[in-house]
């Protein structure tokens, strides 16, 4: 039997660079531990999403794509506490990406607090 290989493995043998995820700002990374939160990327692009954790446990949930941002307490299916533009099509641009974790951080941890 003759199998054709898919178009996914026939771009993998190309060999081709994969582009590097978004890196979380360091001033991010530390707003977010000085909360008590964790921020975990779970997709790079198209779109980019990120959970907040407060002691292993879901607490929020950003999510950047098609020129919006949605910032959702606690989850995903959860209330969404903010609806945005941003400059980026598939995430945020590498200008904006400080700035927009930043709010998104404060909303969820003041929507803790509430």
């Amino acid at each position: 039997m003759n199998m054709m290989t898919s178009f996914v493995e026939q771009i993998e043998k190309l060999g081709l660079a994969r582009p590097k995820p978004p890196a979380t700002p360091e001033l991010v990374l530390e707003a977010a531990e000085r909360l008590g939160l964790t921020l975990k990327l779970t997709a790079p692009s198209v779109p980019e999403q990120y959970e907040v954790l407060k002691l292993d446990e879901l607490s929020g949930y950003i999510k950047a794509r098609h020129g919006g941002m949605q910032v959702i307490y606690p989850d995903a299916g959860g209330e969404e506490i903010y609806d945005g533009p941003i400059d980026g099509f598939g995430g945020f641009t590498d200008h904006e990406r400080e700035a927009k974790l930043l709010f998104a951080l404060t909303l969820i941890a003041a929507r803790m607090l509430a």
